[in-house]
C-alpha cells in the first residue's frame, strides 16, 4: 500500500449477523413492554425470561461458525485474547443472569441477562464489521 493511504475496511456482516439483530430487537422489545408496565398476551414473568433467554440463545447460534473461528476450534487461529475473554465473561454473566432469573425471577436478573446480550451483540457486530476481506481486523496506515 503506498504511503500515505489507507485501507477501508470490506462490510462483513452477513445474513447471519441480520438474524442475531432480529433476535436481539425481539428481546429488547418483549423486555421494554415489560418494564413499562404492559402485559404481554401468553407470557408470564417466567415466561418472559424464558423467551429471552431463548432469543439470545438463538442469537448465539446464529454466530456458531464464528465461535468456531474466535475460539480456535478446528485448527483456525484463535481471535484476540482480550476479545475471547471479554466475549466469555460476557457470555457467562448472561448465562448466570438467565439462570438466576428463571429461578427468583427478579427483574436485576433479568435487566442484566438482556445488557449481556446487547454488550455481545455490539461487539460481535463491530468486529465483524471490521473485517477485510481477506478475514483480518483493517489496518490503518499514514
Amino acid at each position: 500500500m503506498a504511503r500515505g493511504q489507507r485501507e477501508v475496511a470490506a462490510t462483513r456482516l452477513t445474513w447471519k449477523d441480520g438474524l442475531a439483530t432480529v433476535f436481539l430487537a425481539v428481546a429488547v422489545v418483549v423486555f421494554s413492554v415489560w418494564s413499562a408496565g404492559a402485559s404481554i398476551a401468553g407470557i408470564s414473568g417466567r415466561g418472559l425470561v424464558v423467551t429471552i433467554f431463548l432469543l439470545g440463545i438463538a442469537g448465539c447460534y446464529t454466530a456458531q461458525s464464528q465461535f468456531e473461528t474466535l475460539y480456535g476450534a478446528n485448527g483456525t487461529t484463535r481471535g484476540p485474547l482480550a476479545y475471547v475473554a471479554l466475549i466469555s465473561v460476557l457470555g457467562a454473566l448472561a448465562t448466570v443472569a438467565g439462570i438466576v432469573a428463571l429461578i427468583g425471577g427478579g427483574g436485576l436478573a433479568v435487566t442484566t441477562l438482556l445488557l449481556a446480550m446487547v454488550a455481545m451483540w455490539v461487539l460481535a457486530t463491530v468486529r465483524h464489521q471490521l473485517r477485510t476481506s481477506a478475514g483480518r481486523p483493517a489496518a490503518v496506515t499514514r
